[in-house]
């Protein structure tokens, strides 16, 4: 008995023991914090609809109207599901592209006067519109990026003579010049210096996006002889005192539609002051920056070209106040899309498809204010199967798209293409309104009328090729 008594105490010892080390040495804060997730309130249970294949189908109730972005540190509203967020910028780069043959003594006075002079702060270089004679393959280096200031970029430049002197390579040129901008941190610039048409068969204004990439802006500027007076010891008897700015040259097309699709100016130059002035032009709108970006309803970021043109998606920037010698609008068909400005209050207009949004924002020296727009969008996806019933999966691209999807809108005769796809299953971000749409497997073909998407909900269709149409 004696001895249960003494067991019994030893055990109510040890026990005692261990709480009063738990007590002043604290709990374990794994064990603690696994307790309250084991015992925390579960989520309810997601409802059916989920498809194989579909993780984010979600049955959702459609809202009256997009929600504002999500908010970020310092951003600022701008409107209806517009924000706006404002950083340093970094210091620039520019990289001039001269069409050496075609600089005249008059031009080269221009480009020296701004050479002798560059801007503070300004990162520079020089590189020939062409490369070797006879030759498409490349462009000729005058220097890289550089911040050695007048001596060395004049030096590099008087030192090109005999280089470019090939076909005009604007393509070659523009990307090899994105390459020289891996030592630039801020906004990148390539200005154009042409004098003739494009020789190598670029086609800029066709659907391919501009060389460089997406956040390089191109400015032009057109080297065209004087006008009739404006020469040295050519008077024009009975002309008007003052003389007309020089006229567009014909194989300007191609030059223009580079530039405009990649936010940049086009410019004419017929003098060495016009020609000055459009360099620091392009150099001032170095001091500031205005990126726009476009957001689906669920948050996924609209990227890349527009396939539709300017009926798909893109941004438009305008001046509050009209430059003196600039720019009023410049119009990308993209997203980011990023403009290269000067300080001041700009009107920034973004569309996706049928859906505009308008804000105006000020921007003030050495900043970049990022422009977050959101567009109301739902979802459609689109499920096919083949004529044994089996789901067909995967993507046909490299099998000339021999099945896929495409979102047609608009009147019968009227039609236009919102958004194709070459695999199965389908999904397509579109904006709210009723569609058709055409599916094709093989040689086979279905068409689902009356498709309608709502902000903020999901559409699921299934398509089978055996037999007749569900």
């Amino acid at each position: 008995m004696r001895r249960t008594v003494v067991y019994l105490l030893c055990l109510a010892a040890a026990a005692l023991a261990v709480f009063l080390a738990t007590y002043f040495l604290g709990r374990h804060s794994t064990l603690e914090a696994e307790l309250e997730r084991i015992t925390a309130p579960r989520p309810a249970s997601p409802t059916a609809g989920k498809s194989r294949g579909i993780p984010s189908l979600q049955p959702v109730e459609a809202p009256q109207g997009a929600p504002a972005p999500q908010p970020l540190p310092g951003s600022e509203p701008l409107g209806e599901g517009i924000l706006v967020t404002r950083s340093p910028l970094e210091p620039p780069g520019m990289v001039i592209v001269a069409d050496l043959p075609a600089l005249t003594a008059a031009s080269r006075e221009g480009l020296v006067a701004f050479l002798r002079q560059p801007p503070d702060g300004l990162s520079l270089g020089l590189r020939a519109l062409a490369g070797s004679a006879d030759e498409c393959g490349g462009t000729d280096l005058i220097t890289g990026l550089t911040n050695g200031g007048a001596g060395e970029l004049l030096l590099a430049f008087d030192r090109s003579a005999g280089l470019g002197q090939g076909p005009r390579n604007t393509s070659g040129a523009v990307a090899a010049a994105a390459a020289d901008f891996e030592s630039a941190a801020g906004e990148r610039v390539v200005v154009l210096l042409a004098g003739g048409e494009e020789g190598c068969g670029a086609d800029f204004c066709g659907e391919a996006p501009p060389p460089g990439g997406a956040g390089l802006r191109i400015h032009a500027i057109l080297l065209v002889p004087p006008p009739p007076g404006d020469e040295p010891g050519i008077p024009v008897f009975g002309g008007p005192e003052v003389t007309s700015p020089p006229s567009e040259p014909p194989w300007a097309a191609p030059y223009r539609c580079l530039a405009e699709r990649s936010g940049g100016a086009v410019e004419i130059a017929s003098s060495p002051a016009q020609l000055e002035a459009a360099l620091r032009r392009a150099a001032r709108r170095l001091e500031a920056a205005v990126t726009v970006r476009g957001f689906h309803y669920a948050g996924r970021e609209i990227r890349g070209m527009s396939p539709e043109g300017p009926e798909g998606w893109g941004a438009t920037l305008k001046p509050s106040v009209p430059e003196a010698g600039g720019i009023e609008s410049i119009a990308v068909d993209l997203f980011p899309a990023a403009f290269a400005v000067t300080a001041g209050v700009y009107v920034v207009k973004s569309r996706f498809r049928e859906q505009e949004k308008t804000a105006a924002v000020a921007v003030a020296p050495g900043e970049r204010a990022e422009v977050r727009v959101q567009f109301a969008t739902g979802e459609l996806f689109v499920s096919a199967l083949d004529t044994a019933g089996g789901e067909i999966a995967g993507d046909s691209t490299g099998f000339q798209c021999a099945w896929g999807a495409e979102v047609l809108q608009g009147d019968e005769g009227g039609e236009r293409t919102v958004a194709r796809t070459c695999s199965f299953p389908a999904r397509f971000e579109l904006a709210p309104g009723d569609y058709r749409v055409r599916v094709r497997w093989k040689d086979l073909d279905r068409v689902l009328e009356e498709v309608t998407v709502e902000p903020g909900a999901s559409v699921v269709r299934t398509v089978s090729f055996g037999g007749e149409e569900p």
